[in-house]
């Protein structure tokens, strides 16, 4: 089946009426326990790990989230902002699946995901068009369908970078998860913040993969690093993810459902 803005919009809304239903009470728990069957979320390449062990791999870090939803959750019940944050982050899991990405964790409204290891150029590659695909689908097929619903349109932004991440698991014994640790992840959730509604926002590692591409734009107020009194900057760069949107399907197709650790350029 073809991964479409209306896909991801009947998956949003599908998520929301049953969220819905059991928060009034119509389904009850039992039956929606179901859903709990499922694959955790993380990478399956490092699920093996004993506590304390680590292995460290080059990959696009990638943050989606919805911005400003802190104000609507102190205008609006508690429980239809939290249904609504799960039925927007499931398109989000959706979504990174379909690109060949793997989500990493929940991030409160937030998704964490990782594309790769494998070739950098085609990891960053698919995070940039899962990033836009998500944009463009809340935009353009979620809204105007809360909007007929009488809910508040909502806004999404996304940020992005590539470098090494340390797969470690961290706890103690039974009570332990993977923790992706590393600049890269550090450095996409600062470009995530810096981004406004609608906008994708990546690290420089990431943009030099694509030094021929004018999708890339350097911004203002790179960020500073300051130890023994010696400074570097490492650049932010927005990027016109429009000019992504009309190869996204055809991405999407070529991976025919393997991660993007599978796909090779040549």
């Amino acid at each position: 089946m073809r991964y479409t803005a209306d896909r991801f919009g009947d998956t949003v809304l599908e998520q929301y009426e049953r969220r819905r239903s059991v928060s009034k009470g119509e389904i009850f728990a039992h039956e929606a326990r179901e859903e709990r069957d499922a694959v955790a979320l993380g990478h399956p390449e490092f699920e093996g790990l004993e506590i304390g062990q680590k292995r460290t791999v080059p990959m696009t870090a990638m943050f989606i989230d919805l911005r400003d939803f802190t104000g609507r959750s102190f205008w609006d019940p508690q429980d239809q902002v939290a249904d609504l944050a799960h039925a927007i982050l499931a398109g989000f899991i959706e979504t990174v699946l379909r690109h060949g990405g793997y989500p990493l964790g929940l991030r409160g409204d937030g998704l964490f995901a990782g594309f790769g290891p494998g070739d950098a150029q085609v990891g960053a590659s698919f995070a940039l068009a899962a990033g836009a695909f998500a944009l463009n689908a809340i935009d353009k097929n979620v809204n105007p369908r809360l909007e007929q619903r009488g809910i508040r349109p909502v806004q999404a932004r996304a940020g992005l970078d590539f470098g090494d991440i340390t797969f470690v698991r961290t706890g103690s014994p039974g009570h332990s998860e993977i923790n992706p640790v590393g600049f890269a992840a550090n450095f996409a959730a600062k470009c995530e913040k810096r981004a406004k509604s609608w906008e994708v926002v990546t690290g420089e590692n990431l943009a030099k993969l694509f030094p021929e591409t004018s999708l890339f734009t350097k911004l203002e107020r790179p960020k500073s690093y300051t130890r023994d009194g010696f400074t570097r900057y490492y650049n932010y760069y927005g990027y016109k993810w429009s000019g992504t949107l009309p190869h996204s399907e055809s991405l999407v197709e070529e991976l025919a459902g393997q991660p993007v650790s599978a796909v090779g350029i040549g």
